[in-house]
């Protein structure tokens, strides 16, 4: 069984969005490591790590989710009931996900002002 149109282009547009979430938290990483060698007790830096960390461990989390949904739907015999299920909960995965963009993008913004 082939991957519902409309299911895949719900992926596609989701692995989008956390492939751009995910560089945006590498580039994040790469100003903190400048700023933290500068000061490295400092506790909102310590902050900003934690953040983009976790900002990471939910974009690697969505993904598997994805993933995982996609191999369920994959499977013979699915019904239509379970895809329908399976595209609802990637769509509500694709809404969650440009908050977290927006969220990792405020903390790379404040990190790259750094002096």
């Amino acid at each position: 069984m082939s991957i519902p149109s409309d299911i895949r282009s719900l992926v596609d547009e989701l692995y989008q969005v956390l492939d751009d979430t995910e560089r945006q938290a590498t580039q994040g990483l790469f100003a903190l490591r400048r700023a933290m060698s500068l000061f490295p007790q400092n506790e909102i830096l310590m902050q900003y790590f934690s953040s983009i960390t976790n900002f990471q461990f939910n974009v690697a989390g969505t993904r598997l989710q994805a993933e995982h949904l996609v191999g369920n739907v994959l499977m013979a015999g699915v019904p239509d009931e379970d895809v329908q299920k399976a595209g609802d909960y990637l769509a509500a995965l694709l809404h969650m996900a440009p908050e977290s963009k927006i969220m990792i993008d405020k903390v790379v913004e404040r990190l790259e002002a750094l002096p």
